[in-house]
């Protein structure tokens, strides 16, 4: 590590970064704008000057600007040189000649980093009288608003969705004074990632419009650590809460991105980012609500608006305890399906109450087969789950089956800076740092093997070196062929066409002469003989290697690889559960069904739910959104959003993280493992699993005793400190110092203030009273510095710029015990023969394939109508034309839908958007057949859509 000084004093630092980054790191206030941790420098904004003196004889010295200065061992700087201070004074005079004085109106105000800097270069007096500067301001969709007038030139916007992100519809356009960031014309930006201009972004150019529509000051949201529920990837985010005067309920606000290092760095999805205002949607549950037991009137007794009526919560909880009470008399039996979209202390919760043989995972066999593969597979040696950081410095990558950008967003994003590898290992070799970005992107060369297997591929394929468009049957059928070329074991009867073996051949050599290879793949497919195929590659390449295989598994919901561990195999799946109600139908005894967060239309054919429930006497749903499900509920009780909850997610890797509650939800809104708590606290009979549920009063009980119960889980009792953790003798504070306006919110019932909400599980308080300094501890979500009152201040808490948080990252590897995976070469599966259907395959869309971010307005503006893609040969056979209405036959009923081409569908399959409105219940069919032809006439019973 070379040693410079700066301002007179000496300091070590890391000589693969810029001057800039190394002064950040040291914790020295530098103002910057252009520059950005993850996209390294081009020298634009010239705000980062600094002095260099040739020697220690040098008085004068000369201006640099430190984000183009590499590190030279011996070398002296100055920050504080008067030189260095009007210079930067200058530059942010000239920036600020063209910028609004519009901070009070601002939605940036209070959070922008322009302001910071400003104030951190000493320019206060505006001595510019001339004319501004104005543009047209442009239309970006229902995500983000645009005033350009604000703008700076920092370039930041169009780097990171061009460069960074992928994104070709934003542009600088125009030039001298007159540059103009925007679209060609009005329109939604298409990029997946385009919410991260919001932080992106150092003035107020790009604000989040879904905040806009309740906005408050930063300072005066409520923020907690969370982790987004929207896929299992795990980014961690910090919502924002505020409540509202007049005497209304607090809501959910908007999500920022909170930094983890190996997860989501500085960068999340716009699903992750706007997906939460399912929280505050119409469908959402708040009160207690029971089935009506009255006679309705003919004209109104198909209305399902007024199937449930509200009721006293004292009354439905005693109900649901009469229920328990007579299981523990042997006179009803209770049983309990879980779910892969809530907390792993729920789904405990719930199994405790109706014991483990009871308790059913809530997913069909399929799915639970295929997330017990993926567990297995990340239980040999020979594999290893790699972070996030881990993808992006891999040097060739092979997806199999899994269209990531759909079901793992910010792996795709990573994906799309690995491929940039080759170009930055030839600037290492013309000893280009890497941090000087504009250089590095200026090499021509081509970008490192992606090569993609499966079923559809969305905005990968720009970068991607081959694709290979196939049914699941014959992408395993590949993967095997693949996994056999680089092993030298062959299987007489695996023949496969001369183009497809020679792209086995060429996709075999760049594998091993890769240093670092990546295999992706997961469970979207929803075919067991791609992970089983994926695993006979994996073992060989480790085998040839000498070291694990680097293999991303992606799954389908925030917790599904965390609710696996509650099952051996696939035990406890929804069809065993229909068949052994079934069996034991003449056992005579009521039976009570409790159903925790979970839509049962989405996992099962319709037949199958309709009969589950014929099957029970009493239908008990906890959940948060009004759903098919609960049409058929004798008694719904509200549950906590991840935002009003603490609780434990496990993600793609085996990382186990918990999230706290950032507010108490409103009315009778609690988490799902409390109403339960409360139904066993009024029961007149308690067993030994019963009496346990008694002396649960915090989450963290929970946690510890899931650590007990399962080996495999035991990390949960090292999960962030408990509800008694203290610093200096005080809580955690979720709202900043500068919090205001609480008494005033109340100020029509009463002059003083009440006393805040007490959070039993949380050491952090719903006050701003408490510790605000987040280097003390990682569970405050409030990042902010004096100076930096911007998202930039996260530097401030980092080991160094772009490293780990200081305290180490959150969350903790599950410790599965380790065993190789079974030998699957033989286990190839035939394609079955069904001439007159069509298979149909699951292809995901980033807005309308995942269940709770559909109910967002924001994004349930850009969901599409329901529609299949099918190839043009198909098309023709089957007499039908592109944008014509078809029907679907299948064995749950008949689907209408507009048909659409896609040349990448492989012939004799037909792909079909997973949990699309309209089309949610074939989730549940898919990899199913169908029968396809041109819509009817006439109306058609069963017709879905």
């Amino acid at each position: 590590m070379p040693t410079i000084t700066i301002d007179g004093e000496k300091y070590q630092v890391d000589g693969d970064q810029n001057l800039l980054s190394s002064c950040l790191t040291l914790g020295l206030n530098i103002p910057y704008f252009c520059w950005h941790p993850e996209m390294g420098s081009i020298g634009a904004c010239r705000q980062c000057a600094m002095i260099e003196y040739k020697d220690s004889e040098d008085q004068s010295g000369r201006l640099i600007m430190s984000c183009m200065t590499p590190i030279r061992d011996g070398g002296i700087y100055s920050v504080n040189a008067e030189m260095a201070k009007e210079f930067r004074g200058g530059i942010i005079e000239d920036l600020m000649t063209n910028h609004p004085h519009d901070c009070p109106v601002c939605e940036e105000g209070g959070e922008c980093h322009l302001q910071d800097m400003t104030e951190m270069s000493g320019h206060t007096m505006r001595r510019y009288r001339g004319s501004k500067r104005t543009h047209r301001n442009q239309y970006l969709g229902p995500f983000i608003n645009h005033e350009m007038n604000r703008c700076i030139t920092c370039y930041r916007c169009v780097r990171f969705y061009n460069d960074y992100a992928g994104g070709n519809d934003l542009q600088a356009l125009g030039r001298n004074h007159q540059i103009y960031f925007g679209r060609q014309e009005d329109g939604r930006l298409e990029n997946g990632f385009s919410g991260n201009l919001v932080e992106v972004c150092p003035t107020g150019v790009f604000t989040d419009k879904t905040f806009s529509a309740h906005f408050v000051r930063k300072w005066d949201l409520q923020t907690a650590p969370s982790i987004c529920e929207h896929c299992a990837v795990g980014c961690n985010t910090a919502p924002g809460a505020r409540e509202s005067s007049n005497n209304l309920d607090p809501i959910l606000r908007r999500i920022t991105n909170l930094y983890h290092h190996d997860i989501n760095g500085y960068f999340l999805c716009d699903r992750g980012r706007f997906g939460y205002e399912y929280v505050n949607s119409a469908t959402r549950i708040d009160k207690v609500l029971s089935v009506r037991d009255e006679d309705l009137i003919g004209s109104t007794a198909d209305n399902k608006d007024i199937l449930h009526k509200e009721i006293n919560p004292r009354d439905a909880v005693l109900n649901l305890s009469v229920q328990i009470t007579a299981a523990q008399r042997q006179l009803r039996r209770i049983i309990g399906i879980g779910s892969p979209r809530s907390s792993l202390e729920n789904n405990f919760t719930l199994r405790q109450l109706v014991g483990a043989d009871h308790f059913y995972s809530g997913l069909n066999y399929l799915d639970q087969e295929v997330l017990q593969l993926v567990n297995s597979l990340q239980s040999d040696d020979r594999i290893l789950s790699p972070s996030t950081p881990e993808i992006e410095t891999s040097d060739a990558v092979l997806i199999i089956g899994e269209d990531i950008y759909n079901t793992a967003p910010r792996i795709a994003l990573a994906v799309r800076q690995a491929a940039r590898n080759r170009q930055k290992q030839a600037a290492q070799s013309l000893k280009i740092p890497l941090w000087q970005d504009a250089s590095v992107r200026q090499l021509e060369e081509e970008h490192s093997p992606i090569i993609f297997i499966g079923t559809a591929l969305s905005n990968l394929d720009d970068i991607a070196d081959a694709t290979l468009f196939e049914s699941p049957q014959k992408t395993a059928l590949f993967t095997h062929a693949l996994a056999q070329e680089i092993s030298g074991y062959k299987v007489p009867d695996l023949k496969m066409p001369p183009h497809l073996q020679e792209m086995v051949k060429r996709t075999a050599a760049i594998l091993l002469k890769a240093g670092k290879p990546l295999i992706i793949s997961g469970t979207s497919g929803k075919h067991p003989g791609i992970l089983q195929a994926v695993a006979e590659l994996s073992r060989a390449l480790s085998d040839d290697k000498k070291t694990p295989t680097k293999l991303y598994l992606a799954c389908s919901e925030a917790n599904s690889l965390g609710l696996t561990q509650l099952f051996n195999g696939t035990e406890g799946n929804l069809q065993q559960l229909v068949q052994t109600l079934t069996d034991q139908r003449s056992a005579n005894i009521p039976t009570s069904l409790i159903i925790l967060e979970n839509d049962l239309y989405r996992r099962l054919n319709k037949q199958s739910v309709e009969k589950l429930f014929s099957l029970v006497d009493e239908v008990t749903l906890l959940d948060t959104l009004l759903t098919p499900t609960a049409k058929r509920a004798n008694c719904i009780f509200p549950a906590s959003a991840t935002a009003e909850s603490q609780g434990t997610f496990v993600n793609n890797n085996g990382l186990a993280q918990r999230f706290y509650a950032v507010y108490e939800g409103k009315g009778f809104i609690q988490e799902s493992w409390r109403w339960l708590v409360n139904a066993v606290d009024f029961c007149t009979e308690t067993c030994e699993n019963l009496s346990v549920l008694k002396e649960w009063k915090h989450s963290t009980d929970i946690s510890d005793a899931i650590a007990r119960e399962f080996r495999v889980l035991r990390v949960l009792d090292e999960l962030g400190p408990d509800e008694n953790f203290r610093i200096d003798g005080l809580r955690i504070a979720r709202q900043s110092s500068r919090y205001s306006g609480r008494t005033a919110i109340h100020a029509q019932e009463h002059v003083s203030e009440t006393p805040p909400i007490n959070d039993p599980d949380a050491p952090m308080s719903f006050s701003m009273e408490g510790i605000h300094n987040p280097n003390k501890t990682q569970l405050q979500a409030n990042i902010w510095s004096p100076g930096w009152n911007s998202n930039q201040s996260i530097f401030k808490f980092q080991e160094q710029v772009g490293g780990e948080r200081k305290g180490g990252p959150s969350g903790k590897m599950i410790e599965r015990p380790r065993h190789p995976i079974p030998d699957w070469t033989n286990t190839l599966e035939k394609s079955p023969q069904s001439p007159n259907s069509m298979q149909m395959l699951p292809i995901y869309r980033l807005f309308g394939s995942e269940e709770l971010s559909n109910q967002s307005m924001a994004i349930s503006e850009l969901i599409e109508a329901p529609f299949v893609l099918i190839n043009p040969k198909e098309m023709t056979q089957h007499g039908v034309n592109e944008g014509e209405l078809v029907d679907i036959e299948t064995s749950s009923g008949i689907y209408r839908t507009e048909i659409r081409r896609c040349n990448t569908t492989p012939e004799g399959c037909i792909g079909v958007p997973y949990g699309l409105p309209g089309l949610e219940t074939l989730a549940a069919l898919m990899p199913g057949y169908a029968t396809l032809r041109p819509a009817a006439t006439h109306s058609i019973a069963g017709v879905e859509n």
